[in-house]
């Protein structure tokens, strides 16, 4: 599990009393659930909305031998404008916590490794919540390990105030090792000021939905530049050259082999050996290379009620611009509007035909980048798809449906069958999923507050049959009993939804409900579903295409896999205003294009993997893209996932990149060993 998530957790489990949740990690290598290596980080909590303040800031030292995790602070009278030098020492024995030259607490026993990367100063967005403070790291060194690290941090002060506001811009990550017992010294200083005050720097978006007092090459700064760009595009694309000859589903026309045309997509291995091939209603092979939430025409949005100050212009809500704008875009009880700078940006560019214009140059476009079709949260006439169902009809228990009610699975059966409609005849779909990532799994906790329930019900009953025949007390369960029983209920759920869609449709693939490795229960979780569908989708954010673990699981289960997400936006270093994203990132689009390249070549060189598609089509606003209303600056993620800007302009730097690993992608796969290792 990655440190977001594990932390994530550990706040949620705070409640509410903890709401609001800053962190600054100074240095940290560190594996939290194996019990290995160390952090140095400042952390602090509020009361609900309330900001968080000086006298809640709390500065840590972590150190993990293999074993346990051991911790010291320092929690002074911090004061604003001064400068502080804080030195962490550790070796085999313990460690040491100093602050401006006064030792502030002591550790026993020493650090374990635990490899990878050595982050420096990152703040998560999840841990971002509004300050009455500005904590600015100005240098950091590292020693003890190799190689050395020493690091003036200062450069980027130079970013206006109304920049920096959106995303502190110092986050590094260095190859740093150490070995087990070594003498270890961290040094850091930095500085506490008083934080600018956004409405004092407002308007903060210009026009357009860019950084207003952001200076970047290529930065839009007119409606005409806007309009010139846009004219300019398709000759740019057309140059690119066509791509190689494939059918209308995506499938290779020059691949050495074809097979029978079904009329539907389908899985093979080819002769009944070698790499798994998704292949095509017209039985060409096809390694599928997805875009996620094209064309998006007007999505991601953001919240604007109680923050129209933030903004240098918001569109007219009349006839010509009323199609940017929406209304609790995220199902919220209060009235909240949202915007989306991206469809005003279209609008002013294509003219009134904008909507159409926008969709064929979105077909143009994913062609001449050589990708299949389009993945999740989207979808265009004439290309394939990946669509997602929900469940959210149907009745549930706790978190999900009565896998053991019969009301309960027809009433499921009912909402797919309405969901999916005439498309059951649609060759164009790839394959369908039901729901997504984390919210699909049956939780320990949701088994805990069922079996708590005075109502009979089947799950229960069958729960408490089971609990009985393992000599368990379901008052009192042991953790093996309860994971049992969790496992239980999802094996049953996992089979009734795949049971549902293929009585529905019996020709279309089910793909499951895109399991996040590491964001779950355990391991049993991807062992489950992958029993109850035709591939394994899942989402993978990570450097590479795989690890040690999806590596081994995919493996075992011996079944093709089909990533629906993964992504590598760009930080800009900082001075665009998006946020950081922990699970991968790059520093420009350049950066991001050579990392795109890997990650698909190590995804078509795997013989389990049938396709890797990327997260998004679009930017997400630098706003960010909800939930949310009133004043704060950002709700919801606000990443550079896009191979669009705002201003609907394609990042040149990252789709030549990704053009090239797309057409070398199946030609890699079919020259792939002939049978699995």
């Amino acid at each position: 599990m990655s440190r977001v998530m594990v932390l994530a957790a550990l706040l949620a489990a705070l409640g509410a009393a903890h709401a609001g949740s800053r962190r600054l990690y100074v240095l940290d290598q560190y594996d939290w659930g194996g019990n290995k290596g160390f952090y140095l980080d400042f952390e602090n909590n509020s009361e609900g909305d309330a900001p968080c303040t000086p006298a809640g800031l709390h500065l840590i030292l972590g150190v993990a031998d293999g074993r346990r995790w051991r911790f010291c602070a320092a929690s002074p009278t911090w004061q604003m404008g001064r400068a502080y030098q804080v030195t962490a020492r550790f070796d085999a024995r313990g460690g040491e916590l100093w602050l401006d030259g006064a030792r502030q607490g002591v550790l026993d026993g020493g650090c374990l490794p635990s490899g990878g990367p050595l982050d420096i100063g990152e703040t998560p967005d999840w841990a971002a919540h509004p300050a009455t403070y500005a904590l600015t790291l100005d240098h950091v060194a590292v020693h003890g390990g190799a190689p050395d690290v020493d690091l003036d941090l200062r450069a980027t002060s130079d970013l206006p105030p109304a920049v920096r506001l959106f995303q502190p811009p110092v986050a590094r990550h260095e190859t740093w090792r150490v070995a087990a017992g070594a003498p270890v010294r961290l040094e850091a200083a930095f500085h506490l000021d008083a934080p600018p005050s956004p409405r004092d720097l407002a308007p903060l978006i210009d026009r357009f939905g860019q950084c207003q007092a952001a200076a970047f090459d290529g930065k839009i700064r007119s409606e005409e530049q806007l309009r010139t760009d846009a004219a300019a595009e398709p000759a740019r694309l057309a140059a690119m050259g066509e791509p190689p000859p494939s059918d209308r589903f995506g499938g290779r026309l020059d691949a050495p082999w074809s097979e029978a045309a079904s009329g539907f997509f389908r899985l093979t291995r080819h002769g009944g050996q070698g790499p798994w091939w998704l292949i095509s209603p017209d039985g060409h092979p096809c390694f599928y290379l997805g875009m996620n939430t094209a064309p998006g025409l007007t999505w991601e949005t953001t919240p604007v009620t109680g923050r129209e100050w933030l903004f240098a212009w918001l569109p007219p809500r009349d006839a010509t611009y009323g199609g940017a704008w929406g209304h609790n875009a995220w199902g919220e009880r209060e009235a909240t509007d949202y915007v989306c700078f991206h469809t005003a940006n279209m609008m002013r560019a294509l003219g009134p035909s904008w909507a159409k214009e926008e969709e064929a140059r979105c077909r143009q476009r994913l062609r001449a980048w050589g990708f299949s079709g389009i993945a999740k949260w989207g979808g265009l006439d004439g290309l394939p798809v990946t669509p997602v169902l929900g469940a959210g009809d149907v009745p549930k228990r706790v978190d999900h449906f009565d896998p053991w009610d019969d009301g309960h699975r027809q009433a499921l059966e009912r909402s797919l069958r309405r969901q999916i409609g005439a498309r059951v005849d649609d060759p164009m779909v790839v394959g369908w999923s039901v729901g997504n990532e984390y919210d699909e799994i049956i939780t320990r906790r949701e088994i805990t507050a069922l079996l708590a329930q005075p109502a009979v019900s089947p799950a229960r009953t069958a729960l408490l049959a089971a609990a009985r025949a393992r000599g368990a007390d379901p008052a009192h369960l042991a953790a093996a009993d309860l994971e049992a029983l969790r496992e239980l209920y999802e094996e049953q759920y996992d089979a009734v939804m795949e049971a549902t869609i293929k009585r529905i449709d019996p020709h279309h693939l089910y793909l499951g409900y895109w399991l996040v490795p590491g964001w779950w229960e355990d391991e049993a979780d991807w062992k489950i579903i992958a029993r109850h569908c035709d591939a394994v989708g899942y989402d993978f954010y990570h450097p590479t295409f795989s690890d040690e673990r999806l590596e081994r699981l995919i493996r075992e289960a011996d079944k093709p896999v089909l990533c629906g997400e993964f992504s590598f936006p760009p930080t800009y270093d900082g001075r665009r205003g998006f946020g950081r994203y922990e699970a991968a990132q790059a520093e420009d689009d350049a950066d991001a294009g050579d990392r795109y390249a890997r990650y698909v070549a190590e995804a078509a060189a795997n013989p389990w993997c049938v396709g890797a598609c990327w997260f998004e089509y679009r930017d997400q606003p630098l706003t960010g893209r909800g939930p949310g209303r009133g004043e704060q600056l950002v709700y919801g993620e606000h990443y550079a996932f896009g191979v669009l800007d705002v201003t609907d302009r394609p990042k040149w730097e990252l789709v030549t990149r990704l053009r090239a690993a797309n057409l070398s992608a199946a030609p890699r796969r079919w020259a792939a060993p002939a049978k699995p290792d």
